[in-house]
C-alpha cells in the first residue's frame, strides 16, 4: 500500500515518493502501444473537422459533459480556484479567442481544464505517440490536435492546425512540458510553440496548474490516487517592448515562474523538489532530440 508522504519543501505533496521519473525532459513515462499508423502529410486531418467527426465531437462533447466531467470530481475530489480570472482574460483577450496552458501530470488533467468552464471544449495538440495508440481516436474527437514528433512537415502543418484553432476564435489548451509525468509536484521545463503561437497572433496567456492534495482518510481506504486542485493564475500578457523572438521566450518564462507560484514555489524551491524526485535513465527519443 501507497506510504502518503508530506515532504518538507514548501509545503508541496509529494504522492508517492518511490515514484521514479525519467532523467530527460519531454520523455514519456508510459509507452503507448501503436495501433495506428497514420502519414502525417499535407492531407492528414490534424484536426477532425468533416461532418461526421463534428458529429462525432458532438455526442462525445455531451459524454464528457453529463458524465465525464462529474467522474472527475469524483474520482479526484476536483476542487477549483481562480474562476474568476478567465473573466479577466476575456477583458483583455481578442475576440472570444484563448490560449491555456497547465502542468501535464495525468491523463486527466486536460479533462480537469475543460470541468473549470461549463460547456466550453478546448482543443489541445497531442503527441503522435497518444494519437497512434488504442484511446487515440478518443482524444481526438475530444478535441486533439495531432504533433507528429517524428516529421518536421507534419510539425509544421499541425502548428497551423492549432493556429487554425486561434483564427476561429475558439480555446487552444496546450501542454507545455510535452510529457505526462504521473503525479509531478514541480514544474518542468517548457517547450515553446504555444509561447510563440501566442505572441504571433498578439495574445496573452492563461497559466493553470493541477496541485495535489493528500486523500481523505475515505478516499485513502477506496483508491490509490491523491485529490486534486485545479488553480486558475492571472493572465500573463507579452511584453510587446521585446522583439518578437525575446518576446515569446520571455513569455514563456512568465508564465513558468506564474505557474510555479500557483504551486507555492519560487525557482529556486522548485529546483530543490525537482532535485530531491528519483529518476531512471532513458535513452534519447524523438521528443528528447527536438
Amino acid at each position: 500500500m501507497i506510504q502518503y508522504i508530506q515532504m518538507n519543501i514548501s509545503n508541496v505533496y509529494i504522492h508517492d515518493p518511490s515514484i521514479k521519473y525519467p532523467d530527460k525532459d519531454f520523455v514519456h513515462m508510459v509507452q503507448s502501444e501503436k495501433v495506428h499508423d497514420y502519414v502525417y502529410d499535407e492531407s492528414f486531418p490534424y484536426r477532425m473537422k468533416s461532418s461526421k467527426d463534428k458529429f462525432m465531437k458532438f455526442l462525445f462533447k455531451i459524454v464528457i459533459f453529463l458524465i465525464v466531467k462529474p467522474f472527475c470530481y469524483i474520482r479526484y475530489l476536483l476542487i477549483i480556484k481562480g474562476k474568476k480570472h478567465y473573466r479577466e482574460y476575456k477583458r483583455i483577450a481578442p475576440k472570444k479567442r484563448m490560449i491555456t496552458v497547465c502542468n501535464h501530470t495525468t491523463e486527466w488533467d486536460v479533462l480537469f481544464v475543460m470541468t473549470s468552464r461549463f460547456f466550453h471544449f478546448a482543443e489541445f495538440p497531442m503527441w503522435q505517440e497518444g494519437a497512434e495508440s488504442k484511446s487515440g481516436n478518443f482524444y481526438r474527437h475530444a478535441g486533439g490536435i495531432v504533433l507528429p514528433t517524428a516529421s518536421y512537415k507534419g510539425m509544421n502543418y499541425a502548428y497551423e492546425a492549432m493556429r487554425e484553432v486561434i483564427k476561429e476564435g475558439k480555446w487552444l489548451h496546450v501542454f507545455p512540458e510535452a510529457a505526462c509525468w504521473a503525479f509531478y509536484p514541480a514544474i518542468r521545463p517548457f517547450r515553446i510553440g504555444a509561447f510563440k503561437l501566442a505572441v504571433e497572433e498578439d495574445m496573452p496567456i492563461l497559466p493553470m496548474v493541477v496541485k495535489y492534495r493528500r486523500p481523505n482518510p475515505i478516499y485513502r481506504i477506496f483508491k490509490k490516487h491523491p485529490n486534486a486542485s485545479l488553480i486558475i493564475g492571472e493572465p500573463v500578457i507579452p511584453d510587446t517592448s521585446l522583439d518578437p523572438k525575446e518576446r515569446a521566450v520571455d513569455l514563456c518564462n512568465r508564465t513558468r515562474l506564474s505557474m510555479m507560484n500557483l504551486l507555492g514555489l519560487d525557482e529556486k524551491s522548485n529546483q530543490e523538489v525537482i532535485d530531491s524526485l528519483p529518476t531512471y535513465h532513458v535513452e534519447c527519443n524523438s521528443l528528447a532530440k527536438k
